[in-house]
């Protein structure tokens, strides 16, 4: 048999994971409109994002300890069949209970994206683990980019049309898989064999792997609230702009659904400009300043777009601040996932991986509830600012982590 190219398994876990994400960037803006059909506040909606968030706080350190032992072709696979599940259940949903369950089943199954970053440092070296950690981030962000876009024009043919678009997808991306996956040679080591190893011991005593997986849980504690506000706000700020002609509270049924093709759209801008980023400028920047400048950068960019979007007078601002806020997120995530990487024994890239998946998932459990309390007991852009400044603190951390630990990893 002619030996694979050395790109062949690169090439499928990021095509593997490009399908799945665009399943997954379906279903994103339709919550939102979805929950309003059914009458759900901005609390309940925080906590619609929040509970498939939680299945992945719980479940990401099992899934990745559970690759580090048995592989990661089987966690990678049966994760997107289980996916496909969830949406299927997603386009049957009848009621925010039925919403709910979906969420909670996507994220269970959706935990396993920190095996396919495990499989990207067995199959990379060192100083390519930045490239390939951004080539993973613009398969997700391409994926979360035309997934809006294509689940907002669905739903114009029925509410159930977009979930089983989405299954599809997710098992098409499981078959894809199973024919196409190898699984990556692993490092023979005892603690690879005893489900994680000291994974928890490791992290808690070096700084150089603790502080960035501190920075990832900020950056998305801030990300996520906008994720999950950012089209209420726009309804309730600037109804005009979404087809309404007075505030989405006031709003028919047929009018909020009216409103979910526009909010895809605005959302592929964001994630088009992000995926662009982490796919290709990432190849050059980090070679030239090195991931831990990146880090000081992200944090501020992020910031700085959530300040904008949050004090805009008009939408034309706002989207000034979306087209600011994919720098900083294409920045950001794939130096500090470079970094934890680079950090990880070989023998744990899986379990501490995973973790860090783990406190992602926490900070969308978080976020997505502080910022619905926020907007709900504030203002509408109380949860763009609230956010802002986390990331301009995650920028002064950054900062001295650099300080400490730039020359280790340059």
């Amino acid at each position: 048999m002619p030996k694979q190219s050395k790109n062949s398994p690169l090439t499928t876990v990021i095509l593997t994971v490009f399908i799945d994400l665009l399943g997954f960037g379906i279903v994103i803006p339709l919550l939102p409109v979805y929950s309003k059909v059914y009458g759900a506040s901005e609390l309940q909606l925080g906590l619609l994002f929040a509970s498939f968030s939680a299945m992945q706080f719980l479940f990401a350190p099992v899934w990745g300890a559970i690759s580090d032992r048995f592989g990661r072709r089987p966690v990678l696979i049966g994760g997107l069949f289980g996916t496909c599940a969830s949406y299927l259940l997603f386009a049957f949903a009848d009621s925010l209970g039925a919403l709910f369950a979906a969420r909670i089943l996507a994220g269970f199954f959706g935990a396993n994206i920190s095996t396919a970053q495990a499989y990207i440092a067995d199959v990379t070296e060192p100083k390519d683990r930045a490239k390939g950690m951004g080539l993973i981030g613009a398969a997700f962000g391409l994926g979360f980019t035309f997934g809006p876009l294509v689940g907002g024009e669905l739903v114009a043919f029925s509410q159930s049309t977009p979930g089983f678009f989405a299954a599809g997808l997710s098992f098409v991306a499981g078959a894809y898989g199973f024919l196409r996956l190898r699984e990556p040679e692993q490092k023979d080591s005892k603690n690879s064999r005893r489900f994680g190893g000291n994974t928890f011991k490791r992290v808690a005593t070096d700084p150089r792997l603790c502080v960035p997986l501190l920075l990832y849980f900020l950056a998305l504690l801030a990300f996520s609230g906008f994720e999950t506000m950012f089209i209420r706000y726009g309804l309730v700020r600037f109804p005009d702009v979404f087809g309404l002609s007075d505030s989405v509270a006031t709003a028919s049924v047929d009018q909020v659904l009216a409103a979910a093709p526009l909010a895809g759209r605005y959302l592929f801008f964001i994630g088009l400009i992000a995926a662009l980023i982490q796919g290709g400028l990432i190849r050059k920047l980090v070679p030239r300043f090195g991931e831990t400048r990146l880090i000081i950068l992200g944090p501020l960019l992020l910031g700085l777009s959530l300040a904008i979007i949050g004090l805009a007078p008009t939408w034309s601002v706002v989207l000034i601040g979306c087209l600011v806020m994919p720098f900083g997120f294409g920045l950001n995530n794939p130096s500090l996932n470079s970094l934890i990487s680079r950090a990880a024994p070989d023998d744990q890239q899986g379990a501490i991986l995973g973790l860090n998946q783990s406190l992602g998932s926490l900070a969308r459990v978080v976020g997505p509830l502080l910022a619905g309390a926020l907007f709900t007991g504030l203002d509408p852009s109380a949860p763009f600012l609230a956010g802002a400044g986390i990331l301009f603190i995650a920028a002064a951390m950054a900062i001295q982590y650099r300080r400490r630990f730039g020359a280790t990893f340059e």
